[in-house]
């Protein structure tokens, strides 16, 4: 009785496996797709296999393995599910093909015990319905993208059998544009998720692979992007020095009576009003080091003679450490607001590495900030000059540049990124502090 049970239980898991086989066939294939059935039906012949199934059928010490295969076939062939074909001569003896019939798919899911992958699309479909009003674009876009490929029976690489990675995903979606501004990644997960670590382990990889997909921005760093919509990992401090006198609550500031200037935190920036800009110039500094030479009188270069940059005390000057984050974000708002309303004259700058992502930085904060915005130290005299410390680059790093150079929004850097393809060097901003004339 038990040799017996252990038999039926082996033929069933052939049925599955065989079954199984067929239907991944029948999903992959254009009848599934297209949803017309095909002359040519899901099948596999046994010998061109090459997997578990395949090892069991021509497994020369166990006998019983083919037996149990045989047998499972011969019930699934006898509910008209499948059909068996034999070579000629060898019927029962040793299959040659074996084809799903259309009619019994259902039957065959069932019977198997799998859960249709029409239905799992469709699970997955609806999982994302909710994105389609968020009020972010980048997501709408992500969801209309994956619900068109969806509604053709295709899954576009989304994980189909992990619908709860998705569900999360959503739920973390439809929450960001409700939380508080700066919100640290482990306070929101445990929002979410009530554990602390949950958005990092299980969300942040897909969040951060669809925004950079969807989004239109590029960044370096997995916190970066976060940081981009919101999500901190921790709190950033935003460096300035200069003539910027602003107030909080009771207390008035003056930048500029402080040496080496201040950082100021998120929740201070928040709560500041600008009372007034006295400088010749605004200058934002992507790098930490040539913030600091800067500050401290020891860049000197010929262009400086031109510019507003003859004495530094009459330049309001803040370090951006890349693109934005969420606190000089606010704080870049706000210089722009006062300036608009004041009508202030005064010249914006920045000065940032020579290279692709220097340029995006650039165009990121004169789209979105500064429409009259300069460059400092990044043009193609300063290239030539210091081309000797620049660092090389990539084929794939060069079709990055190539596609701002076919891009008319980029005019203003045509020259010198025709001048970065030629010599295939990049120039950081680090590299060119060290080694400019230093008094």
């Amino acid at each position: 009785m038990k040799e017996l049970n252990k038999e039926q239980e082996k033929i069933k898991e052939y049925k599955s496996k065989l079954l199984s086989l067929l239907l991944k066939k029948y999903e992959a294939s254009k009848a599934f797709k297209t949803g017309e059935v095909s002359l040519q039906r899901p099948q596999f012949a046994i010998k061109k296999l090459s997997n578990v199934l395949s090892k069991d059928y021509f497994d020369e010490m166990n006998y019983r393995k083919r037996e149990w295969i045989h047998q499972a076939l011969a019930e699934l062939q006898e509910h008209e599910i499948i059909e068996v074909k034999w070579p000629k001569y060898k019927e029962g003896e040793e299959i040659d093909k074996v084809y799903l019939n259309y009619e019994a798919i259902d039957y065959a899911y069932e019977i198997a015990g799998i859960t249709p992958k029409e239905q799992k699309l469709k699970d997955i479909q609806s999982i994302l319905s909710p994105l389609s009003e968020h009020p972010w674009q980048w997501v709408r876009r992500f969801r209309d993208y994956y619900n068109e490929a969806l509604l053709k029976n295709q899954t576009a690489g989304l994980e189909i059998d992990n619908p709860k990675s998705y569900e999360e995903l959503v739920k973390t979606l439809l929450f960001l544009p409700t939380m508080e501004e700066g919100t640290m990644k482990r306070v929101l997960s445990h929002q979410l998720f009530n554990d602390t670590k949950y958005i990092e382990k299980h969300v942040q990889s897909r969040l951060v692979s669809i925004y950079k997909r969807f989004g239109n921005i590029e960044l370096d760093t997995d916190i970066e992007y976060l940081d981009s919509i919101g999500i901190v990992e921790n709190p950033q401090i935003t460096l300035v020095s200069g003539p910027l006198i602003f107030s909080s609550k009771n207390l008035i500031v003056d930048v500029a009576e402080l040496p080496g200037g201040i950082g100021l935190s998120f929740e201070t920036i928040k709560e500041l009003e600008i009372k007034n800009i006295n400088a010749k110039a605004i200058l934002f500094i992507e790098n930490l080091t040539a913030y600091h030479e800067f500050l401290n009188g020891k860049i000197v270069e010929d262009t400086l003679g031109s510019s507003n940059f003859t004495n530094t005390d009459h330049v309001l000057t803040i370090y951006t450490g890349g693109y934005p984050h969420h606190a000089l974000r606010k704080l870049l708002y706000k210089l722009k607001g006062f300036i608009q309303q004041s009508n202030n004259s005064v010249e914006v700058y920045h000065w940032g590495d020579i290279d692709y992502g220097g340029i995006l930085i650039f165009e990121h904060l004169r789209r979105n900030y500064f429409s009259n915005l300069k460059p400092l130290f990044m043009d193609e005299n300063i290239y030539n000059k210091y081309l000797e410390y620049g660092m090389q680059f990539s084929p794939e790093y060069a079709n990055k540049l190539t596609a701002l150079l076919n891009d008319d929004s980029y005019d203003l850097w045509h020259t010198l990124i025709e001048a970065l393809l030629r010599n295939k060097i990049r120039l950081e901003q680090e590299g060119l502090v060290i080694n400019m004339n230093i008094k």
